[in-house]
């Protein structure tokens, strides 16, 4: 009878032991993990960064591009900022008076 008692003490000893070294090596995975996890974090946030700065550049090169002017626009150009400006002297012209 107390043969049985040991042998099913060493058996509950063998599980145990067996559990937690299961549990230690769960453990080193989970923190492997947690690494893994936090590297990518930071590649993401790195990403996202310089996703929006292309955008950025972008919409600011698409803005350069629709105020490029060709030679023959400078000069329209000119001739309605002059007017413009004619335009306005002559309100404050106005309202001076």
């Amino acid at each position: 009878m107390n043969s049985e008692y040991d042998d099913l003490v060493n058996s509950l000893k063998d599980k145990i032991f067996r559990l937690i070294l299961l549990y230690e090596e769960e453990k080193k995975k989970n923190e492997v993990l947690l690494k893994d996890k936090e590297y990518f974090e930071v590649q993401l946030n790195e990403k996202i960064n310089q996703l929006n700065d292309m955008n950025r550049k972008y919409e600011n090169l698409k803005l350069g591009k629709m105020m490029e002017i060709t030679g023959t626009d400078v000069h329209d150009a000119r001739i309605k900022i002059n007017r413009i400006v004619r335009e306005v002297d002559q309100c404050i012209a106005l309202l001076n008076k």
